[in-house]
């Protein structure tokens, strides 16, 4: 019987490819937040954003075990500031969480801002 603790080994992505990165004004991206059944938005480094993976398959699967995922796309909105919840001008609310302590999501900021469609 084993008694002891389970190890927990943390293995960042080494890959992640991106589909599409579309920039929206802060009004859209509530908008289209509030359509969608999962209606949080996610913040970190001025940016409001959320992304979409690829549909589930045994390929994705795979590649997810090799360090690799892909994502269908990301949508972003430059918002200074953090807040729990963001308002659009139509009194749309969603949630937003605050993921400024990830990594992951710094990387993911840094790197659209280092993207043409940043200043677009």
């Amino acid at each position: 019987m084993f008694e002891g603790m389970t190890d927990f080994i943390h293995i960042p992505y080494k890959t992640i490819y991106v589909r599409d990165v579309i920039k929206m004004s802060p009004d859209d991206l509530l908008s289209m937040m509030a359509t969608l059944e999962s209606g949080n938005a996610y913040w970190a480094d001025g940016v409001l954003f959320a992304s979409f993976a690829m549909t589930d398959s045994e390929e994705l699967a795979k590649k997810e075990m090799n360090g690799e995922t892909y994502i269908d796309k990301i949508v972003f909105a430059k918002h200074d500031m953090y807040t729990k919840t963001v308002k659009s001008s139509h009194n749309l609310e969603i949630n937003v969480l605050n993921v400024q302590k990830s990594k992951l999501y710094k990387d993911l900021i840094s790197w659209l801002k280092a993207h043409p469609i940043w200043d677009e």
